[in-house]
């Protein structure tokens, strides 16, 4: 699901729609037993901040600031 607002992607070098990447909990677990727990801090990390990807390149967007998407007119019903 896309979101409505735009961030500025330096690859597409234009204001673009976004999407975050799932963090894939099964492999973080996997990888949390195998390490004995030295994993968990990693784990920690991706699940509390996702990373933004633009919707165009599929680049992970560094840029913090959000661009607000024009409204579209209201049609007369």
């Amino acid at each position: 699901m896309a979101n409505s607002d735009l961030v500025h992607c330096s690859h597409c070098a234009r204001d673009v729609e976004y999407h975050y990447d799932p963090v894939n909990h099964g492999k973080h677990f996997l990888l949390s037993v195998c390490s004995l727990g030295l994993w968990l801090p990693i784990w920690l990390f991706a699940a509390l901040s996702p990373s933004k990807l633009c919707n165009q390149c599929g680049n992970p967007l560094w840029s913090t600031e959000v661009a607000e998407m024009p409204r579209q007119p209201r049609r007369p019903s």
